[in-house]
């Protein structure tokens, strides 16, 4: 029996460990990040651009320009040992949209993860897309920069948003 519980120890421990637990969601520290998405798949090309995260406030980590998904509600958050895990229903295409997603880092300075969006159109048809996500914090945000806004070079007058170099403002 001792032989038994020995070799039992560890795998209880593990299943005790697994279970994740709620969570507040995760606010990223303030200061400009910059953001990878990327689509799982074959040649999967990846779209990078900056957000300058201003003081604690509801922060979107999913968030990302072109997303399929918009409105989301049920949002719960939750964690293990290793994971951070979101789950919430979305509206998506005319249709409904489930998204899981699974993170690790510590959302101070990074965090990357894969995030799964299930849409199902009226007609039924369900269609899954996976995205891996990637954030880097690089500096503290300078003056000028708008917060929450998808800062992407080259568009709306962004330029380079390295802390040396002043910031040109978009025509109005």
């Amino acid at each position: 029996m001792r032989r038994l519980l020995l070799l039992l120890t560890p795998v209880l421990a593990a299943t005790a460990h697994a279970s994740p637990v709620p969570a507040e969601a995760p606010i990223r520290m303030a200061g400009l990040w910059l953001m990878n998405t990327t689509p799982v798949g074959a040649a999967a090309q990846t779209s990078s651009f900056h957000i300058c995260i201003g003081a604690p406030a509801r922060d979107d980590v999913l968030a990302h320009p072109g997303s399929a998904v918009q409105n989301c509600r049920e949002e719960r958050w939750s964690k293990d040992e290793h994971y951070t895990y979101y789950q919430a229903s979305c509206e998506a295409k005319g249709g409904n949209a489930g998204v899981e997603a699974r993170f690790a880092g510590d959302f101070k300075y990074n965090f990357q993860g894969e995030v799964t969006m299930t849409i199902a159109s009226q007609a039924g048809a369900a269609e899954v897309t996976r995205m891996e996500i990637d954030g880097r914090r690089l500096a503290p945000c300078r003056g000028g920069l708008p917060e929450g806004r998808f800062l992407i070079k080259g568009q709306d007058g962004v330029g380079n948003l390295n802390l040396g170099e002043p910031i040109r403002q978009p025509a109005r």
